[in-house]
């Protein structure tokens, strides 16, 4: 049987034009599943920071009222990341070049996400 969250984010990489990697993790960044497997350390380390800014995001949104926090989007001057929790204790990072658009790559993460949560 195949590995079904490898199959997921492999196949949101090479489906999205622009989309450079993807990892799917615990929130502390260990490693359940990352495409392409070249850029590991990369997606790895990004994972962890991603993952304690979700959180600490989460808990600022609880206290505002605006309830639980889906996704984190960060735009950067030669890229972006997006980042989707997946159940409470995993999450979906994707990494896009600069010229990517943002509302593609996140309709793409949420529909992965989806796959991913199913098969927890």
């Amino acid at each position: 049987m195949a590995d079904v969250f490898q199959t997921t984010i492999a196949q949101l990489v090479d489906d999205v034009p622009g989309v450079t990697g993807a990892a799917f993790t615990d929130l502390d960044g260990e490693e359940i599943a990352i495409h392409p497997k070249a850029r590991r350390e990369e997606l790895r380390l990004c994972a962890a920071y991603q993952g304690i800014a979700i959180r600490r995001l989460a808990g600022v949104e609880q206290k505002a009222g605006r309830g639980a926090l889906r996704s984190l989007t960060v735009n950067g001057t030669d890229g972006l990341v997006v980042t989707l929790k997946v159940g409470d204790q995993y999450q979906l990072i994707v990494q896009a070049r600069k010229a990517t658009v943002a509302a593609r790559v996140l309709s793409a993460a949420r529909r992965a996400a989806d796959v991913l949560e199913k098969n927890i």
